[in-house]
């Protein structure tokens, strides 16, 4: 069951004011944070290459980003924009990591069920 797709997390971002934004990109930093690796997560980086958490590129920023949420509640506009960045084929940082957020929305809504 597909709960989130590139579609419905880029249309959720854009009918989204700035604050719940601010939580999409938050929550889903959160969420790919959680599946890194204890050591990448320690030391901000991405070790393995397992599509698991954030690539290397977004490793650094997307564990100071969740680190930042998980301390704050909140994220700056910035750290918020540079999630949302389109890439060179036009799609939204946060956007890319579409297949994991939905792997966690399927895994919340089964514990949920159970």
């Amino acid at each position: 069951m597909t709960i989130i797709t590139k579609h419905t997390l880029e249309r959720m971002i854009l009918e989204a004011n700035e604050e719940k934004k601010m939580q999409i990109v938050g929550r889903a930093c959160l969420a790919l944070f959680r599946r890194q690796t204890e050591a990448e997560k320690a030391e901000n980086d991405a070790k393995m290459v397992n599509n698991r958490g954030f690539t290397k590129g977004d490793a650094r920023e997307g564990c100071l980003t969740a680190k930042t949420f998980i301390k704050h509640g909140t994220l700056q506009d910035w750290q918020v924009e540079q999630w949302l960045t389109r890439n060179v084929n036009g799609v939204m940082r946060i956007v890319k990591y579409w297949a994991q957020l939905n792997e966690e929305a399927q895994a919340k809504m089964a514990a949920k069920a159970s």
